[in-house]
C-alpha cells in the first residue's frame, strides 16, 4: 500500500514538530551546562555528548524528511481504497 499525498504531508509535519522540541530541549541543555551548571570534567564531557546527541538527531531528522521527500504518493486518495 502506497502513502497518500496527505499521509506524506502529515508525516512530514510530525517529523518537523519532533525535530523542533528536539532542539529547544537539547539547546536548552547544552546552554544549561555550558552556563555552568555542572563544572569541571563532568560538565566537558557532558557538554561533548550532548553536542554528538544533537548533530545525530540532526542527521536522523533529516534523513527521514529525505526519504519522505524520495516517495511518490499514490494516486489514490483514500476515496479509492476499497473496504
Amino acid at each position: 500500500m502506497m502513502a497518500t499525498r496527505e499521509q506524506i504531508d502529515a508525516a512530514r509535519r510530525h517529523i518537523e514538530e519532533l525535530r523542533d522540541y528536539h532542539v529547544n530541549d537539547v539547546t536548552a541543555l547544552i546552554r544549561l551546562v555550558d552556563d555552568g551548571a555542572l563544572k569541571g570534567a563532568s560538565g566537558d564531557r557532558l557538554a561533548a555528548d550532548l553536542r554528538a546527541w544533537d548533530r545525530g538527531f540532526r542527521d536522523r531528522f533529516t534523513r527521514a524528511l529525505s526519504l519522505l521527500d524520495s516517495l511518490q504518493p499514490s494516486d489514490q486518495g483514500t476515496a479509492g481504497v476499497s473496504r
